[in-house]
């Protein structure tokens, strides 16, 4: 049973992206201490929800650290590619806010779905910025996308998911 999802990036081998981790999961702590995070989630997820929303560019700054982020496209309004094949959604808006915190800059790399490990452990990329935490509040079960040796953040974002199945015909 799994009726709650929770996302957080995640990184293969904890000795040398441990930096890596640092910068992502204090930012999302700092966003979730300080409102920040509630508020992206109501006004930036919510426009990704509600229309055909633009890739917006992630901010550079000059001579800072450049960290790899996956993202697979393939779960709208989190991560998508949008019409001008940019990668856009919910994540790119926080990946926003994370580089503005933290002044690093971030280079978006696609990815298929079934390549994130792969990416992660050849250091194609140095975070996959999505992975569902399977965790059911109303039994207690927990199951996740991850692979040994994995670093997973603090979850940036749930959400309640609910399986419909239809009735078999007569």
């Amino acid at each position: 049973c799994s009726q709650c999802e929770n996302f957080g990036p995640i990184l293969m081998n904890p000795n040398s992206n441990k930096e890596v981790y640092d910068i992502l999961n204090n930012a999302i702590v700092e966003m979730k201490a300080d409102g920040t995070l509630d508020s992206l989630i109501e006004n930036e997820l919510k426009s990704y929800i509600n229309s055909d929303s633009e890739a917006k560019d992630l901010p550079k700054f000059d001579g800072a650290r450049t960290i790899k982020i996956g993202v697979t496209g393939d779960l709208p309004p989190m991560d998508f590619v949008a019409a001008n094949g940019k990668a856009a959604g919910f994540n790119i808006a926080l990946l926003t806010e994370i580089a503005n915190r933290a002044k690093v800059n971030f280079e978006i790399v696609q990815i298929d779905n079934a390549a994130r490990a792969t990416a992660l452990s050849t250091g194609k990329v140095d975070a996959v910025f999505w992975t569902r935490n399977a965790i059911c509040t109303a039994c207690g079960g927990e199951s996740a996308e991850m692979v040994e040796g994995t670093l997973v953040t603090e979850s940036y974002f749930s959400d309640a998911s609910t399986f419909i199945m239809l009735k078999p015909e007569k």
